[in-house]
């Protein structure tokens, strides 16, 4: 059996539902105070912001607005996010919960980690009842929005045997890189071409992670 870390935005959750309305409020308040130009953002433009965390994502979007305004705007975006989850507007990928029950009931660990806020985690967890799946959440916020790669660090130490990592952006398969672990890259999600081509394996849907999994577990 191994333990199976979970990438969630991108990878069990169709994030850019979300995601995508709230920055178009987010960047709403920037055009109207003057502190950005208009422009019309695709939703593909949004999207690629996606799996980044906040700090990261600031630094390829506006890195030169002052931080006291990304703070504001980020608020506004996490704001009508947590809203929208609240109202049963967040959407899994279809099949992902089934992926995820078979995962569990083979004896694979299952184990987030994201990008993101710890109220927007614990915001999924009820929503989703992810509970019933996971056996532990690691958000960058709670270590300081340090890397996948260095939480990682932290992970192992609690837990024992093989890890396999899964996700969507590279990100995610820095952590397998860095610590040579097997990979799984989700090409459903919001990679750009060829962001996934050092994966062990990819998958075109998230029901196809269980036989994946089983193909390449020790």
């Amino acid at each position: 059996m191994a333990n199976i870390i979970l990438d969630y935005d991108g990878t069990i959750h169709d994030c850019a539902k979300i995601y995508v309305p709230a920055f178009y409020v987010g960047y709403k308040y920037l055009t109207d105070s003057g502190l950005a130009p208009l422009h019309d953002y695709s939703y593909e433009e949004v999207s690629s912001y996606l799996g980044y965390s906040v700090k990261a994502m600031w630094e390829r979007f506006m890195p030169e607005l002052a931080e006291e305004y990304q703070n504001r705007c980020g608020k506004i975006i996490s704001d009508e996010m947590m809203g929208m989850i609240e109202r049963g507007e967040s959407v899994l990928y279809d099949g992902a919960e089934n992926a995820l029950a078979q995962l569990k009931s083979a004896g694979h660990t299952l184990i987030f980690l994201s990008n993101c806020m710890h109220d927007y985690m614990d915001a999924h967890r009820k929503a989703h009842g992810l509970d019933r799946f996971y056996s532990g959440y690691y958000c960058t916020e709670d270590y300081g929005f340090r890397s996948k790669p260095e939480i990682f660090t932290e992970i192992r130490k609690k837990y024992e045997g093989e890890f396999i990592i899964v996700g969507d952006r590279f990100l995610d398969l820095e952590t397998a890189f860095e610590h040579s672990l097997k990979s799984i890259g989700c090409l459903y999600g919001y990679c750009e071409k060829g962001e996934l081509d050092s994966a062990t394996v990819t998958v075109d849907r998230v029901a196809d992670i269980p036989a994946v999994v089983e193909g390449i577990v020790q």
